[in-house]
């Protein structure tokens, strides 16, 4: 199925590709999460949780749309 496929049929999830990190990569992010839970303590890693996913939330956006606008610009460059 094309990805057009998938995202009319709701199929698509972008999701996947960032699951798909490489396995010395996770064990790095590991390290960074125990080594700030080590030094400043789970509930510093708490009171700072949520402000965190928004920043990252906001950064998957942000390189969402940039890459849909490549995709567009590619595209109208072709026509």
């Amino acid at each position: 199925m094309t990805i057009l496929g998938k995202i009319y049929n709701g199929d698509y999830d972008p999701d996947k590709a960032s699951k798909k990190m490489p396995f010395s990569l996770r064990l790095k992010d590991r390290a960074f999460w125990d080594a700030i839970e080590e030094g400043m303590g789970e509930a510093f890693i708490e009171r700072h949780w949520e402000g965190l996913c928004k920043v990252e939330h906001f950064r998957d956006y942000a390189n969402f749309r940039e890459g849909f606008r490549l995709g567009i610009s590619l595209m109208l460059e072709l026509m």
